[in-house]
């Protein structure tokens, strides 16, 4: 069964929110019954015995990782052991991408493991940066298998998502929290099932294959189905965890209206694009900074948003047309960034009404151009 993928899921959905939503309006915490609501649903998606014990596995695997590490850190917080337990716990991730790219070395498949694999690394290095100084095993394992984002996002916090277990919002708070999940259930569907549907069958699928102007029409309808399809996901994990008392963060925040590519990644993807620049951008560009790795001050920025950029293409896949994506976008921050810190009227134009609308248009084909990569139409 795929989430949010037909009327079996949402039916077995509604017979699990419906307890959920009777618990919080009437004051009472969604915690323990939001974990159980969380097993059902992964039962119901991962449908066959061998999905079920892989996951159990994996759960195992980066549970044991992380409150191992919670442990050992505080007798040695030296930056090899980080790395050892860094490798282990995204092993079965590099696992998956290298089944992908070669069938051959497939050992096995998880739906949902890239997102998955990316809340144990950010647990592993928010202990290692002392942000987290115990990790709780019932809370640690609704976190990594939270079953409304298992599968396409968004990426949450841990101490953002634990802080929401342990309070209880209240009937009022609640009542708020069911109306704004249902609305955004209802959006996230009709942006998926209708727009992104309607765009797919009625558009892509009826262009050649090849040809400049199929091509191009390709870029516009694979960029909206992109969007409806993604956000309207992302809206319904938002709105499930919203009726199980848990606000994850929203997913997109009108990319379309972003002036240059920076801003628009801050709008697009939001979740991902963050933790990476938590993650990988600002931990790489400080690293250098400290160590002085370069002469001039902007190299390591530029570096690392390439970096930043590139690993993002490889999470997607290992396949060439990814790895070019990420590449292709990591160029495009990299003179971003040039544009903003040694162009100083590129900040000026973003901010005129008529430069902002133009700028805006050239950011929109640019992304467009990283879709039609990353749709593999070129490869």
């Amino acid at each position: 069964m795929t989430p949010y993928g037909g009327l079996a899921f949402f039916c077995v959905l509604t017979v699990v929110l419906i307890p959920a939503a009777v618990l919080g309006l009437l004051g009472k915490s969604t915690r323990g019954y939001g974990i159980l609501a969380t097993a059902a649903l992964l039962l119901a998606v991962f449908d066959s015995w061998t999905a079920r014990v892989t996951l159990l596995a994996f759960w195992a695997l980066e549970t044991g990782l992380c409150c191992g590490y919670v442990r050992l850190q505080r007798r040695c917080g030296q930056l090899w052991l980080l790395l050892v337990f860094l490798s282990l716990s995204i092993a079965p991730l590099l696992a998956v991408k290298l089944g992908g790219l070669f069938p051959r070395l497939r050992l096995f498949s998880l739906l949902g493991i890239s997102y998955m694999s990316f809340r144990a690394v950010q647990v592993l290095l928010d202990c290692y940066d002392g942000h987290l100084k115990s990790v709780n095993l019932l809370d640690f394992s609704y976190f990594l298998l939270f079953a409304p984002s298992v599968s396409a996002g968004p990426l949450d916090r841990y101490r953002r998502f634990t802080e929401d277990l342990h309070s209880v919002p209240g009937r009022e708070a609640y009542a708020v929290l069911l109306r704004d999940g249902v609305w955004k259930l209802a959006t996230g569907a009709f942006y998926n099932f209708c727009l992104g549907n309607l765009i797919w069958n009625l558009w892509i699928a009826r262009l050649p294959e090849s040809g400049f102007l199929p091509t191009l029409s390709y870029l516009y309808g694979y960029t909206l189905f992109m969007f409806f399809n993604f956000a309207g996901y992302s809206r319904m994990a938002v709105g499930t965890a919203y009726l199980l008392g848990v606000r994850l963060p929203d997913n997109f925040n009108r990319p379309f209206l972003a002036a240059d590519l920076k801003d628009f990644w801050a709008r697009w993807h939001i979740s991902l694009s963050t933790w990476l620049r938590d993650y990988v951008y600002t931990r790489f560009c400080m690293t250098a900074l400290r160590g002085k790795w370069f002469r001039g001050k902007r190299t390591a920025s530029y570096l690392g948003y390439f970096l930043t950029m590139t690993l993002m293409g490889i999470w997607h896949g290992l396949s060439l047309h990814f790895l070019i994506y990420g590449c292709y976008h990591g160029v495009l921050m990299g003179v971003n960034e040039a544009l903003d810190t040694r162009w100083k009227r590129f900040k000026k134009l973003k901010k005129r009404p008529v430069p902002r609308v133009i700028m805006g248009i050239i950011t929109c084909h640019l992304f467009g151009v990283g879709l039609l990569i990353f749709s593999g139409r070129f490869f």
